[in-house]
């Protein structure tokens, strides 16, 4: 009888290989081969599940997905309104070696979205479109004058938290002994008091 192969966990041996070679040997040595050997396997073993390039960076991030969305909902928990946007963009901001990796990854992959590329492109957008619609979601509840902000006002913090944390999870690929989540939290906590508990805006 064949042997009967678990094809999603065949994918996720792959992913987590993927990221360990981009970390061990950064992110331009990924490769089908590098992989394979990786998981002491063939090439042609790899492009049995994973045909290109590409899907592989693709497989790597779709697995970084489901484990983003499981760490976030662990971490905000049963918060609500402002005090749940506040949470998930400190989440946002703070690093690890793995989380540098897939961001160098996606980084990558945003450089150049042609051809095979576009699958990859399209899992980083989605999960920052969904991102977004979190971030708006929560300025929504922001209280200024006793009363809720309007959508435009939600709309302009929502932009502010969102680009904040774009632009630092680029920094920390590119200088992360610089802008460590120390220096980072820090400055963030300023923009959070400006934006939704600064002095004219309620808790």
């Amino acid at each position: 009888m064949p042997i009967e192969v678990d094809q999603d966990e065949r994918l996720a041996d792959i992913a987590r290989a993927t990221v360990e070679v981009a970390r061990e040997r950064g992110t331009r040595a990924v490769t089908l081969r590098a992989v394979a050997e990786r998981l002491d396997r063939s090439t042609a073993y790899i492009t049995n599940f994973v045909p290109s390039r590409a899907h592989l960076m693709a497989n790597a991030l779709d697995h970084a997905r489901a484990q983003w969305d499981a760490e976030r909902a662990a971490h905000l928990g049963e918060l609500v309104g402002v005090e749940r946007l506040a949470s998930l963009t400190r989440w946002m901001c703070t690093s690890s070696p793995e989380e540098n990796v897939l961001r160098s990854l996606w980084i990558e992959v945003i450089a150049d979205v042609r051809g095979a590329n576009r699958r990859a492109y399209e899992v980083v957008r989605g999960v920052t479109d969904a991102t977004y619609g979190k971030f708006l979601a929560g300025a929504e509840h922001v209280v200024a004058g006793g009363e809720p902000v309007d959508r435009v006002a939600a709309a302009h913090i929502a932009d502010i938290l969102y680009l904040y944390c774009r632009g630092y999870e680029v920094k920390a690929v590119e200088d992360p002994e610089a802008w460590t989540d120390e220096r980072v939290q820090a400055s963030l906590e300023v923009l959070l008091g400006a934006l939704v508990f600064g002095d004219d805006v309620e808790r």
